[in-house]
């Protein structure tokens, strides 16, 4: 499935009054869309380079511009009743990647707001920390997607 189908199913997802753990789980989901989003427009750009005589594409290099997202630990698994299978792994192509960027910058800036909502609300140090580790995530996604941005236009 197209980048832009899979982002705008993440901002209806959003759009319909989530649940906390929803909200969570929607952080996660995005993060792991991002680096996934970043492996297929590195792909596509190492073809390029490779296609151009082995010249470095737009991005300067055949390497992922974005790096790997790095955390502390693994992912984890989070299920919310109104997600669903993995994005990331339903993505398959990026057919516009400057809409695709674009749209993931405003999807993680709704959940970075939602978020930021619930740790305001925590009532137990859970549910604050499980917050706060999603709203890293989110932070690490949006600087992830700038530098793909940049990448991508230059």
């Amino acid at each position: 499935m197209d980048a832009v189908r899979l982002v705008e199913e993440a901002s209806r997802a959003m759009g319909r009054d989530p649940q906390p753990d929803d909200v969570i789980a929607e952080a996660w989901q995005a993060y792991e869309l991002t680096d996934a989003i970043g492996r297929l427009l590195a792909e596509e750009w190492g073809r390029r380079a490779e296609g151009e005589g082995g010249r470095p594409g737009r991005c300067g290099s055949t390497r992922d511009p974005g790096g790997t997202v790095s955390r502390a630990g693994p992912v984890p698994v989070v299920s919310a009743t109104r997600v669903g299978p993995p994005r990331a792994a339903r993505l398959t192509t990026v057919r516009d990647p400057t809409r695709a960027l674009r749209a993931l910058r405003t999807l993680l800036g709704e959940i970075g707001l939602a978020l930021v909502a619930l740790i305001t609300s925590a009532c137990d140090e859970e549910a604050y920390w499980e917050c706060v580790e999603a709203l890293d995530a989110v932070d690490e996604a949006k600087d992830r997607v700038q530098v793909l941005a940049r990448a991508e236009s230059g």
